[in-house]
């Protein structure tokens, strides 16, 4: 019995190194849906442009501000497979948390600015 919880641990901890791994950073993966415009120590804005109905595959973003340049709809489907509707307006800023993520775009594609905030340096 110990042997397989062992087996059964051991898979569980490769599917997760399996999924960090896919879970890359967008501007670096898919440069053509992610334009890095203005990067530094405390913060990223990433300029993020989908055509409709486009899925972007799973990638991993810090804790963000989501700034719409105009309204659109979105499916996001999170590392764990949680899924959530999204409805955005443009010029209304929203959270989103740090995590791995992929979403399929609506209608009306995506047009956003994506303002990573990086956390703080650890004190010396």
């Amino acid at each position: 019995m110990k042997s397989f919880a062992s087996v059964a641990g051991f898979v569980a901890v490769m599917a997760l190194y399996a999924a960090a791994a896919r879970a890359q950073d967008p501007a670096k993966t898919d440069p053509a849906h992610f334009k890095v415009e203005l990067e530094n120590d405390r913060a990223r804005v990433l300029h993020v442009t989908v055509e409709p109905n486009a899925k972007i595959e799973l990638h991993e973003l810090d804790d963000a501000v989501v700034v719409p340049l105009s309204d659109y709809e979105s499916t996001l489907k999170t590392a764990n497979g949680q899924t959530t509707k999204v409805e955005r307006t443009a010029g209304k800023p929203g959270w989103v948390p740090a995590g791995g993520r992929e979403f399929e775009a609506g209608s009306k594609g995506v047009d956003a600015l994506l303002i990573e905030i990086k956390r703080p340096p650890a004190p010396k």
